[in-house]
Parts: C-alpha cells; structure tokens; sequence
C-alpha cells in the first residue's frame, strides 16, 4: 500500500538504549506522524525488528539489532511494499546501523578502513560493502538521529519538536549566509559561495577569525563551512601553512543558530555522530549540536573527505548542490537526492576513487520531508512526477557510470612518465592504480576511444602537524596511453 512517508526504526535498540523512558521515544514517533498528517502526508511508523509486522509487509525482520545487512534487507522489503516518497530513519547508528562500504583508498593517507554509509538505503541495489554497487540512488532518505550510546530522551524529543513546529520561511531569508573556510582553501570556498549565492563577499577565513562567532553571524538561515575536521572532534579547524586554529566550536553554538537553519560542511567527519561520553570534551559533535540547537538539516561526511584547495570538485559540489536545491525550495532529502544524481551525472561517467568515496560518505541529517523555503504547494499528481523523474534518473545512472577498481601497479609507460615530469611530486609519495570498464552502448560499441579502459593512476603524500594531517593528491587519468586529465585533491 502506497504511503508518503515511511518511518523506519528498531525497536529492541531503542530498549536497550532508553529502558523504561522508551515511551518517550514512541511518543515522539507519533507525534511525528501526526504533523505529518497536518502536513498531507500519509505517513507510516514500522519498527524492523517486529516479526509480525513485517511479515505482514512481505518483507525480512531484523532479528540481530546492529546488524547493517539484516537493515538493508529489511528497509529494501518495506520500500517494495510501501513505495514511500520520503525515507525517514529515526535514531543514530546505534538504533539503525549505517552501511559499512569499503574505502578503496585506505592506506597511511587514508586511514578510513570502512565508510559510514545511508547512501544504500537511498539505492535499490542489494546489501554489499562495495561501494561500486550504489552509484544510481533513487530514494530520498534522511536520518533523524538520538545521540550514539546515550539514555536520555530529551535530545531526541527537541529533534522531533522542531520537526513537529517547523514551517517554510522566505527565500531571502536562506540567501543571507554564514561561511567559514580554511584561509589555504578561500578561493576554492569563494568559488562555491558564487554557485550558492551569487557572491562571496560574507565569507569568514580561519585564521583569524573565529571560534567566537557572534550570535548576529550565526542567525543567518544558511551555513556553509569548508574546514577541517577531526575524528570524534566537537571542533572544526582553520589552517594558514602550519597552524589548525579552532574555526568553530560546539559548545559555542547554543542559542545561537536560527529555527529552520539548513547546513553543509565540506569537513571531514564533518556530519559524524559520536558518543560524546567517550571523547575528552564530553561534547555533542557539531552536527548533533546544530540539530539540538533548532537546524532542520545538516548535510556531510561521516569520514575524511577531500576537495581541490583551487576549483570546484569531490566536497564542494556535492554539498553545494545540496543548499542551491534546498534554497530554490525543494525538501531537504530531495533536495540531497538531486545534489546526488548531479554529482554523479557530471562526474561520471568514470568515477575516480576520490569521486567515488564522496559519493559514499556524505549523507543527510534531518527530516527529509521538510521544506526550508516556501513554495508553491504541489498540485496534483506533481510530487508524483517529481518522484518517478527522480527514480528514472537513478536508474539511468547505473546504465553509464563505470567505478574504480583496483589494479596492479606498473611501471609508468612513456605518456604518464613524461606527464609526471611537469609535475612536482613530494618526496616517499605512494602510488595506486585504478581502473573503470567502461560501459558501452550500440552506439560507441568498437570505438576505442569510448570503450577502452581508463585507468586513474593516484599519487598522495602527508605530512604530520601535531594531531593534523595534510595529505595532498594528484589523480592522472589516462587510456590507452593517453593522458586525459588530472585533477589535484587535498584532504579536508
């Protein structure tokens, strides 16, 4: 049966968590359907650990709590039975498990083993912890977290009061702006502001700006940071050559971030949730200090991400088109499913690792079905259109984009060495190789040009900085001997 909404959690984990104050939490989920209702959704709550319920719905219990398999299983079943608009997950990682995807890059520069994915569950493909499979999402999906290892309620229920009180605000309201970018980064960040918001003129540098931002700064509707972040870090850092000063600090936004605000940060671990009891601060990661401090939706990565530090590319796009959508009026979890199918769109149709692992690592934080700025209201059957044109485009994706595997290395042939020669490679830099089959098509079948292999041939260094790591890449892409591009990458 067709629903507008599905909202999907665990319900054992939730008792584990919360005990006898798990009443709290179940209220919460009523009430989110009840402003769902007022709203002109048709929502539905489903717990996927209730054996009878979701046998009923044609679709596999979760039966080990923690299990991202038996979920994946699950939401996929409950998506084939309620073909639901919007994807609501309510609860951290520790009440519906992310996907763990592999990181093709993990090395001494990468250090991400695994990626922290929702982007499978906005995929049709099956469970698998290759990245590879999940380049064609369709679903809009989005994740209203509690916080990871806590038992108080009062966290999750601020969420759910500002979803239940949210309202569109004006477009002019989201056009005024706070950004904060790493001084090294600034020109790759005033590139991005031109995209947003046709100029670049409010943006803040670390050094020397910051971590005490005024509350008139941070009222601005729309947030959009391109720093550093730290693993299990409530802080963000700037960076001029050797020195990461704090550029933005989670004990320093309380009742300072505007009802409604929308965010998007290029970090690393920018959108990572963490049990603050386990860190040194005993502070909510900034994401989650955001969502209490009344933001709707927080849009970034769960693991180290990357970016060029001139340009646009990997990071900046992505998070981007996220605000550009959601400013022209789109729901938050639409507006991140298009910024997805861009992304891969434009950068397809052979991914580079880099590519790739942006791809898997952001995600959406928020209510999906929630709309920050006001439009007209959809008639008809149009947010039906909108939905079939979403998983049309989805699933055309999976038609041309061709992703990176891994290849053995050999010695440079005379086009990549004479290449590399241009260029100033630092010193005990690690090499990797990677290669795309690309997919063909009736029309480029035989055509070399268009069907050969492309290989992306990865070069990267770090150096140390007390706790910070700058790691500097080079991807040359090249078939058939050809050198076709290259593209520089730093790590955020």
């Amino acid at each position: 049966m067709k629903k507008d909404k599905l909202i999907v959690s665990c319900r054992s984990a939730l008792e584990k968590k919360y005990g006898s104050k798990l009443s709290s939490i179940l209220k919460d989920l009523k009430a989110l359907q009840a402003a769902d209702k007022k709203r002109g959704l048709n929502s539905e709550t489903v717990f996927v650990d209730d054996a009878a319920l979701m046998k009923k719905y044609k679709s596999p219990a979760v039966k080990t709590p923690g299990s991202a398999k038996q979920h994946k299983f699950a939401i996929d079943g409950l998506f084939r039975h309620f073909e639901p608009d919007y994807l609501l997950i309510a609860g951290a990682q520790d009440v519906i498990p992310f996907q763990p995807l592999k990181n093709l890059l993990f090395s001494e520069d990468d250090e991400d083993e695994l990626i922290p994915s929702d982007l499978p569950y906005a995929c049709e493909a099956a469970y698998s912890t290759d990245p590879g499979r999940f380049v064609s999402p369709t679903r809009v999906v989005g994740r209203l977290p509690d916080v990871p290892g806590g038992s108080d309620p009062a966290y999750f229920h601020s969420l759910v009061q500002d979803v239940t009180a949210s309202k569109p605000g004006k477009q002019r309201q989201y056009r005024r702006y706070f950004s904060v970018s790493v001084h090294d980064w600034r020109l790759s960040t005033q590139e991005s502001l031109r995209n947003i918001f046709g100029d670049n003129a409010g943006l803040q540098l670390s050094p020397v700006l910051g971590p005490e931002w005024t509350g008139t700064q941070l009222k601005a509707r729309t947030h959009f940071i391109n720093c550093h972040g730290a693993l299990d870090d409530p802080s963000y850092y700037g960076q001029k050559g050797k020195k990461f000063p704090e550029a933005l600090c989670s004990s320093l936004l309380a009742k300072k971030i505007s009802k409604g605000a929308i965010v998007a940060a290029e970090c690393c671990y920018g959108a990572q949730l963490y049990d603050p009891s386990l860190t040194e601060t005993a502070n909510l990661s900034i994401a989650s200090n955001y969502l209490l401090n009344h933001a709707i939706a927080f849009a970034g990565s769960s693991t180290i991400a990357y970016g060029p530090a001139k340009g646009q590319g990997l990071a900046d796009l992505l998070t981007q088109y996220f605000l550009i959508n959601t400013i022209k009026g789109a729901s938050t979890g639409r507006a991140f499913l298009e910024a997805r199918q861009r992304f891969l769109d434009e950068m397809g149709p052979t991914l580079d690792p880099y590519e790739l692992k942006t791809i898997a690592q952001f995600y959406l934080l928020g209510d999906p079905s929630l709309t920050a700025v006001a439009v007209a209201a959809a008639q008809g059957d149009q947010r039906q259109n909108r939905r079939s044109g979403a998983m049309a485009k989805g699933l055309a994706l999976n038609t041309f984009i061709s992703v990176p595997k891994p290849a053995k290395e050999k010695k440079e042939d005379a086009a990549l060495a004479g290449f590399l020669n241009t260029r100033k490679l630092p010193r005990g830099f690690n090499k990797k190789v990677f290669v795309n089959e690309t997919k063909t098509s009736p029309l480029t079948r035989g055509m070399k040009s268009f069907t050969a292999p492309v290989k992306f041939h990865v070069y990267s260094a770090s150096t140390v900085h007390g706790k910070f790591k700058s790691t500097k890449v080079l991807v040359v892409k090249e078939r058939n001997g050809e050198i076709l591009g290259y593209r520089e990458y730093v790590r955020r």
